[in-house]
């Protein structure tokens, strides 16, 4: 958490004075329960744009950390580390498909 970053203390008080609770707002967006209170300590876009939602900001006014300047939205190590596993799966898919077709010839 950055120090621009709204504290979750902050945002969980501006939520309930909506008379809502993370939970609730996870379940009425079609999230799993505890979605947006990950949120409140890790990047997670949809519960984030749920909760900037309930408060009438956007996202970046809340975690600009997670955030360029131009509101687009950052990559994080997690998001880097899936890409490249993914990858990974991919090449080793490709060589044994490949190692298949040579030996049916």
């Amino acid at each position: 958490m950055s120090q621009n970053d709204w504290h979750p203390a902050d945002i969980v008080a501006a939520i309930r004075k909506k008379e809502l609770t993370l939970k609730e707002l996870s379940i009425q967006n079609g999230l799993a329960p505890r979605a947006c209170g990950t949120a409140m300590h890790r990047p997670y876009e949809k519960p984030e744009a749920v909760i900037a939602k309930a408060l009438g900001l956007h996202p970046k006014e809340i975690w600009p950390s997670r955030y360029h300047d131009d509101g687009s939205r950052r990559r994080f190590l997690h998001s880097k580390i899936v890409a490249k596993h993914s990858a990974k799966e991919t090449r080793e898919v490709k060589s044994v498909r490949d190692t298949k077709v040579s030996h049916c010839d």
